[in-house]
């Protein structure tokens, strides 16, 4: 729970997580800016879409998911159903044989609901298949067959589908054979995504692939990155309108057990953008459709600790594509309802690991009822927020912040991603007039027990809180009268043409930023690094000539857990000594790894910069 003290002058009230452990605990102090009146662009985009990130994986429309939607302000969004299923389950055909088309003079464009409909491999696909048979039926199907309930805004054709690979031939894993299949499977995407953009009726439907299981692109020295990523980007990415990817905390199906909160994540996406805007000069928009986190050592019944956790690995996570809502189409939190499908006898009628919907009779065969479980609290402690974006900031990328405006509520939300207490001084660009109370929802997790959620209600100003490690908090500040916006602030990114450069020792790697277009405010450069354990992760790093300062820190933990170090640092840089055209050079004295892609990102006010 939260003590609080107070001080004057009236905006000098400190707000204090008591937990038995003083401020001599807490590792260090992070500053928060907090422009509350200076509006914030990502690209050309604002407002906060919710659809986009407060989803639900599940498209049920049942009475209790229909409840749980309109009291939490979420969305349903993904769905294990579309043209193949209906053929193998509805229709009893093998994979490969289709009804016949029907002849419908129906030319209108189909409606469609917002939700990623996809299916199981094995349902799609069969060594040999022809890509074209397999890309007409799923254009007719979506045209003439199917509903329009059914009829997604986002068709991802097959689920995780390159893990599965070795299903589809006999005997060993056998390399060659993995990328035989891997390149059949893009071929797949590849068709269906060219017959359903050259379908007028479906124009409503967009097409995002592959659902990356297993995205350690650095594995092998970036040869995961070549033999599934960029394979696929390469055979199919033309067709794509965007690409899917999986990202977990934990283990999801293989892999390393890691945490790809932070910095991990932050690279993964940036060197998908990067490498879309090398072949295409356009960064095709993310769609990730499943994320969160998988613990391990909670066996298969339902564990109130393994429930928070999740909360834990959302919360880290959003924060990371929050900033990308200009390249994001959706994102899905794996998080399921009910999912009725797992409490069968075998399973002792135990709900399923990610459902929030669980018995209120657990382990019987006939639910009684319906209740939540500890999952909900992502939901219930981000249900309120909306409205436009403002400009916020910390000094420590540990704490990720968000800020946003809707009328007379200022909504800022903090995140841990640190395991050690951190203590954040709020610092506003204007007083705060006006206030009328402030509503504080904080989720805490823990390893050992499950999350603690707490609402609390202030009617003064805060000045600092302490987040625990994993906290997050979101602050709504509710003024009595609107606020009004002073000045804007624009965020751009800039891409090189350079993706995975070998480092070789004292050897620069060169790249160049060309028609940018320079102001008052802040720049920065994202420096993504593959690297094994001992490397240096602080090369000379030089712009136009001058040398910069590396951070030794970056969002998340160290990655010692992981075979090799992958992850974006943040490099600040004085917008200044910006040109219209730049280069970058990055040089490590020792040999090993790669350099996965280099981002400039430009924060330019409308009105010059606002004083700090």
């Amino acid at each position: 729970m939260f003590t609080i003290k107070y001080k004057k002058p009236f905006f000098k009230l400190s707000l204090l997580c008591f937990l038995g452990a003083g401020l001599s605990n807490v590792s260090a102090q992070t500053n928060a800016t907090i422009e509350y009146t200076v509006q914030r662009y990502i690209g050309d985009v604002s407002e906060l879409d919710r659809a986009k990130y407060f989803n639900l994986h599940s498209n049920s429309q049942s009475e209790e998911h229909t409840a749980f939607y309109k009291e939490f302000n979420v969305s349903p969004s993904r769905g294990f159903w579309g043209a193949f299923s209906f053929n193998k389950i509805s229709k009893k055909n093998p994979v490969g044989v289709y009804p016949t088309p029907k002849n419908s003079k129906n030319k209108n464009v189909r409606d469609v609901q917002h939700y990623v409909g996809t299916e199981h491999p094995k349902n799609v696909f069969k060594d040999g298949i022809d890509p074209e048979v397999v890309a007409n039926w799923s254009a007719e199907y979506f045209k003439n067959f199917s509903n329009n309930d059914l009829r997604p805004q986002f068709l991802e054709p097959m689920n995780e589908p390159f893990v599965h690979a070795h299903d589809f031939y006999e005997g060993k894993w056998i390399p060659e054979d993995e990328a035989r299949i891997k390149k059949q499977m893009s071929e797949v995407f590849s068709a269906i995504g060219a017959k359903i953009h050259a379908t007028p009726e479906l124009a409503n439907m967009k097409v995002v692939g592959y659902s990356a299981a297993w995205p350690s692109f650095e594995r092998k020295n970036f040869q995961n990155w070549e033999e599934n990523m960029k394979l696929f980007m390469d055979i199919a990415g033309e067709n794509m309108d965007g690409f899917s990817t999986h990202l977990y905390d934990g283990v999801n199906v293989t892999g390393q057990d890691n945490k790809r909160s932070g910095s991990n994540s932050e690279a993964i996406l940036d060197l998908i953008e990067a490498y879309s805007y090398t072949k295409w000069g356009v960064v095709k928009p993310h769609a990730i459709t499943e994320y969160g986190v998988i613990p391990k050592g909670f066996g298969e019944g339902y564990s109130p600790v393994r429930a928070s956790q999740a909360v834990s690995g959302i919360n880290h996570m959003i924060f990371n594509l929050l900033d990308r809502e200009n390249n994001m189409y959706i994102s899905i939190p794996f998080i399921t309802g009910k999912s009725k499908w797992n409490m069968t006898k075998k399973n002792n009628y135990t709900p399923y690991k990610a459902a929030m919907m669980i018995p209120t009779n657990l382990g019987e065969a006939k639910p009684a009822g319906w209740e939540y479980n500890e999952k909900v609290y992502f939901y219930k402690q981000w249900a309120s927020v909306k409205g436009k974006r403002v400009y916020v900031a910390t000094d420590n990328p540990d704490v990720q912040i968000q800020g946003f405006v809707d009328g007379n509520v200022l909504y800022v939300a903090l995140n841990n991603l640190d395991d050690k207490e951190q203590e954040v001084n709020l610092n506003f660009n204007e007083k705060l007039k006006k206030l009328k109370n402030i509503n504080s929802k904080s989720v805490k997790t823990y390893t050992d027990k499950k999350a603690e959620y707490t609402e609390k209600t202030f009617s003064k100003a805060i000045n600092s809180l302490v987040l625990e490690p994993s906290e997050t908090v979101v602050l709504a500040y509710e003024f009595s009268k609107e606020i009004k916006f002073d000045n804007t602030i624009h965020e751009t990114k800039y891409y090189s043409t350079k993706v995975v450069q070998e480092i070789k020792a004292n050897t620069s790697i060169d790249y160049t930023f060309d028609s940018i277009k320079t102001g008052k405010g802040e720049a920065t450069l994202m420096l993504g690094i593959a690297r094994a354990h001992g490397k240096s992760l602080k090369p000379v790093v030089t712009l136009n000539g001058k040398e910069l300062t590396v951070p030794t820190n970056w969002k998340g933990y160290d990655q010692k857990n992981r075979k090799a170090f992958f992850g974006t640092i943040e490099i600040v840089i004085d917008p200044s000594s910006l040109k219209e055209n730049n280069t970058v050079s990055v040089t490590f004295p020792d040999a090993g790894g790669h350099v996965s892609s280099l981002i400039l990102e430009l924060k330019n006010y409308e009105q010059g910069e606002v004083s700090k």
